[in-house]
């Protein structure tokens, strides 16, 4: 029995703080890349794209990719948006209410979307991140 296929895009370009300057390419990235994973003769994967939303909906996202998953599924999570680092060292990721000095409550760290790949019982996952 063959597992599922499933793809996450999560594209950032536009912020609500002056702190994070809007992007060009995220939106039409996204698009062009669900286009091709969609295809049922090039990537065949159920996609959901996930466009200028807030951390906690983009985590909830996440999640549900991650924990609604079967060992054969394949899945594929790709970011368009901006990395940040914490004073620490700590990845984020940049959603439309990423405040730079609240990270840990405004972004998705790198950790919360390790833990869930961890959790997850798929045993084929590819991250792609597409991150300045």
């Amino acid at each position: 029995m063959s597992g599922q296929r499933k793809a996450l895009i999560v594209a950032s370009d536009r912020y609500e703080q002056d702190g994070l300057r809007n992007l060009l390419g995220p939106a039409a990235d996204a698009a062009a890349l669900a286009q091709v994973l969609d295809d049922p003769q090039i990537g065949d994967f159920t996609v959901h794209v996930v466009e200028n939303e807030p951390s906690h909906v983009v985590q909830a996202q996440i999640e549900d990719l991650f924990l609604e998953s079967q060992t054969e599924d394949v899945l594929l999570l790709h970011f368009s948006c901006h990395g940040l680092k914490s004073d620490s060292g700590e990845l984020f990721f940049a959603a439309v209410n990423t405040r730079p000095n609240r990270l840990g409550s405004t972004a998705v760290s790198a950790d919360f979307v390790q833990r869930c790949m961890r959790a997850s019982r798929s045993r084929s996952i590819v991250v792609l991140l597409d991150c300045c």
